[in-house]
């Protein structure tokens, strides 16, 4: 395996010094551009996302490498080689050329920041802004950038992809396919994200809390600000960069005096309004076991939102709600069954007669028989002339006159059973 390794290596070194013979500036600014480059960060120049550095990084960086100007700076801008031992003002002097020569070769442009001062509440510029703007023609040189101005570049050439850039891209597009068949996850699965955001949230809430309580301690005490992390919430830095510094004072200026420090007095009054604010609070808060449960209905809501629960939601809402509306059915028709559709023995009355129509208040009921409405077999309304004994108009003779009802084949009267004829007038 080693002679392949040696072989791989030997023919990249190949590449790139065929590649340098070539295009000797194309060559280091494929070098400057990669990794091994300066120190480069993302801004908005104008319309465009640009990736730039800063001219004090790269007189650094080369400073550390003298062997890129030895091997450049000749082929580049034609500066004689180096003495045995160069002096700093030497390899300044190089590397000045070797900029500026990039900077004709259109390989980046010369820009400045689009706000010159401080944000509100700070008192130093960052390091890296996030909005740039290129300067003027005139001034599109390449320098060091010691003083105020600090000299952003930003690169117009890109690299070339590599194999690393195009494993990424299907690493990146296989996870978006993930994110995508989220839903049929196992619940145990959707439950560790779902558990695990959570935790992730929680521990900023406590990180914030934390922090704002040590500032406050320090700015009561000392009138001073201190903040633990004090990037964590910066999004002009890279994420590498959140936690350092771990802590810092944010109360010092450009040349490292104490500014903005407000009077003892004044910090106890807004000691003692905060105070009144959390006692305050804590006497409206609601009780512990309410606030229990409030927090466990929140859970289930949770759940609920992202179906969750061990048991299939569909089918044992399906199943909860055909046993519901079975339910709810059985009992509005025993609902429907109401005393004054049952006439004598709690047979249904089919011909029921309002007793207000009749004229006549109904007779009472004798022997279990229906109150002033007929519950025989032959129960009929209606004018017709009936072949038993209920009789309408006082003309018939029978076991029981009907209220506004024809006979029927069975004893419909209004008196049950009686054998009495109670003729309606």
């Amino acid at each position: 395996m080693a002679p392949n390794k040696d072989s791989k290596g030997s023919s990249r070194k190949g590449k790139d010094a065929a590649l340098a013979q070539h295009d000797p500036t194309r060559a280091l600014a494929y070098i400057l551009r990669g990794s091994k480059g300066p120190e480069t960060r993302s801004a908005r120049l104008e319309d465009n996302r640009v990736d730039y550095f800063r001219g004090k990084d790269l007189f650094r960086l080369l400073r550390t490498q003298p062997e890129l100007i030895d091997e450049y700076a000749l082929q580049l801008v034609g500066v004689p080689a180096t003495p045995v031992e160069p002096t700093a003002k030497d390899r300044d002097a190089q590397i000045t050329a070797i900029g500026q020569y990039l900077l004709q070769q259109g390989y980046f442009v010369r820009c400045e920041r689009v706000h010159k001062t401080p944000r509100p509440g700070r008192t130093k510029r960052v390091k890296f802004p996030k909005f740039l703007q290129q300067v003027p023609r005139t001034r599109q040189a390449f320098t060091s950038s010691k003083g105020e101005d600090d000299g952003f570049y930003s690169w117009t050439y890109d690299q070339p992809m590599s194999w690393t850039f195009v494993i990424l891209a299907v690493a990146v597009a296989f996870l978006v396919i993930l994110m995508c068949l989220f839903p049929l996850a196992p619940i145990w699965f959707k439950k560790v994200i779902l558990y695990s955001c959570l935790g992730i949230l929680g521990l900023f809430f406590v990180v914030f809390v934390v922090r704002v309580i040590v500032f406050a301690v320090v700015w009561i005490v000392a009138g001073r600000q201190f903040w633990i992390m004090p990037n964590i919430t910066s999004d002009e830095i890279p994420i590498d960069e959140v936690f350092s510094p771990m802590w810092a004072f944010d109360d010092l200026d450009a040349e490292g005096k104490v500014v903005g420090k407000i009077p003892l007095l004044s910090r106890l009054a807004a000691a003692g309004a905060a105070g009144a604010l959390l006692v305050a609070l804590y006497w409206v808060a609601p009780e512990k076991g309410s606030a229990i449960k409030s927090i466990n209905k929140a859970h289930g809501s949770i759940l609920d939102l992202f179906d969750l629960y061990d048991t299939p939601k569909s089918l044992a809402g399906a199943m909860g709600n055909v046993t519901d509306a079975a339910n709810a059915t059985n009992a509005t028709d025993t609902a429907t069954i109401v005393p004054e559709d049952v006439g004598a023995g709690g047979l249904e009355n089919t011909g029921a007669v309002d007793p207000e129509e009749a004229g006549v208040g109904a007779v009472a009921p004798a022997d279990g028989a229906g109150a002033g409405v007929g519950a025989g077999s032959g129960a009929g309304a209606g004018e017709g002339d009936g072949e038993g004994e209920g009789a309408r108009k006082g003309e018939g003779a029978g076991e029981g006159a009907e209220a506004g009802a024809g006979g029927g084949d069975g004893s419909s009267g209004a008196s049950g059973n009686d054998a009495g004829t109670k003729a309606e007038l």
